[in-house]
């Protein structure tokens, strides 16, 4: 991938710089004079999309990017340490029992990404975390998943559960594929937006579907459940042109509350699933995507920092300071050297665009260094970009 304040130092380059905009003549006294162009006074010219910097799918593939973080979380392999018992809210068999090896990141309701799964392994692929429940363990959804896939490469996408994850919502981030009439769903169950469209568009829509893009349906009381597409469809026509839906197949990646032995682990994850167009349609899947899939771009991600620490603060063993991103902040480091040594270190996944450091200060330590000189480094990183955000030498 190519470092980012290369990206930005190309198409800063190519920007170009809006002129003012200039005056007629003022009108002339009876007697006649010489006039003159009424003075212009210079003005900043008025924000246009023109002036925000992206990443095309000519820099980065945007859609493997996408799948990769996708694949990378369904087949990280691990040892759980203490069991993993959600069989009261997911199916009878998601248990992960202790000293088992397991394929992909943990289904809960904690929604949480790839790093933060990393974070509570050891180097043995040990599962150390010491937060075990439901909703606080290192672990997602179906939905989840897929968020945190796409917010690798997206500022725009932002929904919690499948039943939010419909072009009919707002803020969910997620638009249409094709000609399907969203107007007719009843926000209850997606069966009644697969009846209110005609087959052949619903068909044409799975056909334009491409690798990052997925599936969404929800059933009422019955739930919902989501897919990416990992691969390409296959798409089979009759003579007539139209598809022919029992031949035709998409490839499907998910996080499931099922665990299942189709691997060389049990995971809960299912891998570029072969599933028929027909199959899609009596589910009442959707094919749904996100804006930076569809438009093959993305803006260049921004990051700024706040209210740093003076050295004098540090010294006093307290942390200060805010990091803002464009995008959810995967990972937020804090380390701390002495000459080239690391010697303290703290880490977040905040998996929002902003983050206070202070809640770092007492895992960090700064209070427990030994007197001596010291200088203490802020990085963030999102899906696109890792950036080194402060350097503040100091001394104890």
């Amino acid at each position: 991938m190519k470092n980012i304040a290369l990206i930005l130092a190309a198409l800063l380059l190519l920007s170009a710089l809006a002129g003012c905009n200039e005056t007629t003549a003022p009108a002339t006294n009876p007697t006649p004079t010489v006039t003159q162009p009424a003075p212009t006074v210079p003005t900043d010219p008025e924000p246009t999309e023109d002036d925000t910097l992206y990443i095309t799918s000519d820099e980065v593939d945007l859609r493997q990017f996408v799948v990769d973080y996708m694949y990378a979380m369904a087949n990280i392999q691990w040892t759980a340490g203490e069991q993993l018992d959600y069989s009261q809210y997911g199916n009878k068999n998601l248990i992960y029992e202790s000293g088992k090896t397991y394929l992909g990141m943990v289904y809960n309701n904690n929604a949480t990404g790839l790093e933060m799964f990393q974070s509570v392994l050891d180097e043995n692929g040990q599962h150390i975390g010491t937060l075990t429940g439901w909703n606080e363990a290192a672990g997602n959804s179906c939905a989840t998943s897929i968020r945190h896939a796409w917010q690798q490469i997206s500022t725009t996408a932002g929904f919690t559960y499948s039943a939010d994850m419909m072009p009919c919502y707002r803020y969910s981030g997620v638009i249409a594929i094709g000609n399907i009439d969203w107007s007719v769903y009843d926000r209850t169950s997606t069966t009644t937006a697969i009846q209110g469209n005609k087959r052949e568009d619903i068909l044409e829509a799975y056909a334009l579907t491409l690798p990052g893009d997925a599936l969404v349906r929800h059933l009422g009381d019955k739930g919902g459940h989501a897919l990416m597409v990992t691969k390409a469809p296959e798409v089979v026509r009759n003579e007539d042109g139209s598809i022919n839906m029992a031949q035709s197949f998409l490839y499907l990646t998910d996080q499931n509350n099922v665990l299942n032995n189709k691997r060389d682990y049990p995971s809960s994850w299912t891998i570029d699933a072969k599933v028929s167009f027909s199959t899609a349609m009596q589910e009442a899947y959707l094919p749904v995507t996100i804006a930076e899939l569809r438009d093959g771009k993305t803006v260049v991600p921004t990051f700024t920092i706040s209210n740093l620490p003076q050295a004098a603060t540090l010294a006093g063993g307290n942390l200060t300071g805010s990091v803002k991103s464009n995008y959810c902040l995967n990972t937020v480091t804090v380390q701390v050297f002495s000459g080239q040594t690391l010697v303290a270190e703290a880490e977040a996944h905040p998996y929002k665009t902003d983050f206070y450091l202070e809640t770092l200060a007492a895992q960090l330590g700064l209070g427990d260094l030994a007197a001596g000189d010291y200088t203490l480094v802020v990085t963030a990183a999102v899906g696109l970009a890792t950036e080194e955000l402060a350097n503040i030498p100091f001394t104890k």
